[in-house]
């Protein structure tokens, strides 16, 4: 796991604050593959941590900072990631158009999504007070399905492998079942296709 602060996040809307975390992942990945002697790493990023990821995975340089993650990685896994958007920040947009669907072809990609009823048991207020505002700004469609943050459309990166969860939410404060929680993660990762 990605040692990522809240402050980290809130800068996370600049170039340098996606350079600050892809630091971090790189630093991660290399500590990992020296202790366990391994070639290759899995990676799993949520939310914007997918697309971020995503990134990471080229050997091209980004405000002159190469990262080259395709040569380290076998699996990327994004959960609840907005990966297409017709509002998308500035950097997503980079990354849907330089990287689309399952750019690099070494790189097995497989994004989950997350399907939830707003007004369920399962949810929080804060999902049933937020999802329709978010899914419209993200796809355009207020009464899509989605994980209380992400709409569907979004979270299903084309050309990957593609898990939809039914009842799973976008993190904990949107309910009670969310990527991370155990029940859930079970369930994905006994969907996914290794390479």
């Amino acid at each position: 796991m990605i040692d990522v602060t809240r402050g980290d996040w809130f800068k996370s809307n600049s170039a340098e604050g996606w350079i600050n975390i892809l630091n971090k992942v790189k630093d991660k990945v290399a500590f990992a593959l020296n202790e366990t002697r391994a070639k290759k790493v899995d990676l799993i990023g949520h939310s914007s941590g997918g697309i971020m990821l995503r990134l990471y995975l080229s050997s091209k340089p980004f405000k002159d900072v190469t990262y080259n993650g395709k040569s380290t990685t076998q699996n990327l896994i994004t959960l609840g990631s907005p990966h297409q958007a017709i509002k998308a920040t500035k950097l997503r947009r980079f990354v849907d158009e330089k990287y689309p669907g399952n750019f690099f072809k070494n790189i097995n990609y497989v994004s989950i999504g997350g399907k939830v009823e707003i007004n369920s048991r399962q949810t929080s207020l804060l999902t049933k007070l937020i999802a329709k505002d978010s899914y419209k700004s993200i796809s355009g469609d207020k009464y899509e399905s989605g994980d209380g943050l992400v709409p569907l459309s979004s979270s299903l990166l084309k050309n990957s492998q593609q898990i939809i969860l039914p009842e799973t939410v976008h993190g904990g404060i949107f309910g009670k079942d969310w990527y991370g929680s155990t029940l859930k993660v079970r369930e994905w990762w006994n969907q996914i296709n290794l390479k």
